[in-house]
């Protein structure tokens, strides 16, 4: 089978549970897809035989590997994503011969009812609905997504980041989107729809240069439209009309 085509590889392996896991890997380019290195690479026979050391090696962790057919080498990499330009450490490199080869994550259940669908960004699906008309502000466009059993999306992972980044930037491209995640002044902290603080490392990757700058805006906003290659968030005020994206997830 060519290595341009799906690569489905079926194989059991002992964990802690005993448990027999599924992998099914899929290639992308170093413009489509990225990873995190999570250890020393080493040299394999194909990416089956890599991917499948990469599960020994780091078996809680690995879900990616970057393979380089020329040189065999194989390096282990966490959870697929999308491409953020201001995560340097990132691998493959682009340009280079490497070629990353991803982990399918769990597909989520998708009610489709009022427009829901499934998108998919390099492995990480998510169960979304796309606005097609503005909400008066925050709090309102938090009540649409409540009363359609779902909440506003929750990008709490680099994975989930960049398929709310791609999906809004592909299916509304618009200049302000609102999503899950506000600043509590009385914690000091921008907080997750689902209660979780945003995390030191994605402080470093979701703003735009220079953001958040302002006291009182305590949104986080996406603009799209006339903002070329924007791949990071700005803060704004919560009070304005924009557009919104709400998911659905089993712990909504």
């Amino acid at each position: 089978m060519s290595l341009t085509l799906w690569l489905f590889l079926v194989f059991k392996v002992l964990g802690a549970n005993s448990e027999v896991r599924q992998f099914v890997l899929k290639q992308a380019s170093a413009e489509d897809c990225q990873t995190l290195q999570i250890g020393e690479s080493w040299i394999s026979h194909s990416p089956i035989t890599c991917h499948r050391e990469c599960v020994s090696r780091h078996w809680e962790n690995c879900q990616a590997v970057v393979y380089n057919s020329e040189t065999r080498n194989c390096t282990p990499g966490s959870i697929a994503f999308g491409i953020i330009k201001k995560v340097k450490t990132s691998i493959p490199e682009s340009g280079s011969s490497d070629t990353l080869y991803y982990v399918r994550q769990p597909i989520p259940p998708c009610n489709t009812t009022n427009n829901f669908a499934l998108y998919d960004v390099c492995g990480t699906s998510a169960c979304l609905y796309m606005s097609t008309s503005r909400a008066d502000n925050f709090n309102h466009a938090r009540t649409i997504c409540s009363q359609m059993d779902s909440r506003l999306f929750v990008g709490n992972t680099m994975a989930k980041y960049t398929l709310f980044m791609y999906a809004s930037k592909t299916y509304i491209n618009v200049y302000g989107c609102y999503i899950g995640l506000k600043h509590i002044d009385a914690i000091g902290q921008f907080i997750w729809e689902n209660g979780e603080p945003l995390s030191d490392e994605q402080n470093q990757y979701i703003w735009r240069p220079g953001e958040p700058n302002s006291e009182g805006q305590d949104c986080a906003d996406a603009k799209h439209t006339n903002w070329p290659r924007n791949f990071g968030l700005f803060d704004a005020t919560c009070g304005k009309p924009g557009h919104y994206v709400c998911e659905r997830c089993e712990d909504c």
